[in-house]
């Protein structure tokens, strides 16, 4: 796999897909459960003590990322509680796709409300494959999310959320980011294989204070 690069298109359109990177098309993966699916970034840690930090790149078109989000997340959070602080980066990786979806997701973060639109937005795009370029679709989204669809709007049309996507885009492509779902753990830890099991085994090692 190539190295992530970010793809640019208006606001107002949309339709973005899957895991795959620099504009090639193909088939999905699903990152391999190997140790080189767990990068050591040379990248300061974020840690706190008592928490790990984990973020989240995803991509709202891809059926892996609707599954960790659905699946794996919630039970890392029933484990571990408010030791575990999840927050969620949109990555859009294939060419030529809008990228509405995602910096209506910025949009929203930036309103406190990041992780409802995220769920919000894998449910429209993949379950009910709608297009939120509508208006009725994006007023319906917006406002099942908790969001004032003006507020959204004044945030798209300023262009601060897609400065803000831009960031995200800038640092997964820093980090190397070859497929979503990919997670980082207190800042320096890139891990590719995001099953429950690894990460589970991953955050209790850095609770414990375990330098990987």
């Amino acid at each position: 796999m190539k190295r992530t690069k970010a793809f640019g298109t208006p606001w107002i359109a949309i339709l973005g897909c899957v895991c795959l990177v620099l504009g090639l098309t193909g088939s999905m993966e699903t990152a391999l459960a190997d140790p080189a699916s767990n990068r050591i970034l040379k990248e300061p840690s974020t840690r706190t003590a008592g928490k790990v930090k984990m973020e989240v790149f995803v991509d709202f078109y891809c059926p892996h990322c609707h599954h960790f989000e659905a699946t794996v997340l919630p039970e890392l959070r029933r484990e571990f509680g408010a030791k575990l602080e999840v927050t969620q980066t949109g990555l859009p990786l294939i060419r030529n796709k809008p990228r509405t979806p995602f910096e209506l997701y910025e949009a929203a973060r930036a309103e406190g409300k990041g992780e409802a639109m995220a769920k919000v937005l894998f449910r429209v795009l993949q379950d009910e494959r709608l297009d939120v370029r509508e208006g009725a679709v994006a007023t319906r989204s917006l406002k099942e999310a908790g969001l004032d669809p003006g507020a959204i709007t004044k945030r798209l049309i300023s262009g601060e959320a897609k400065r803000s996507l831009e960031e995200g885009i800038a640092r997964a492509n820093r980090y190397s980011v070859r497929v979503t779902p990919t997670v980082l753990l207190d800042g320096y830890v890139l891990v590719e294989d995001t099953t429950a099991a690894n990460l589970r085994q991953l955050i209790r090692k850095l609770l414990s204070g375990e330098k990987l």
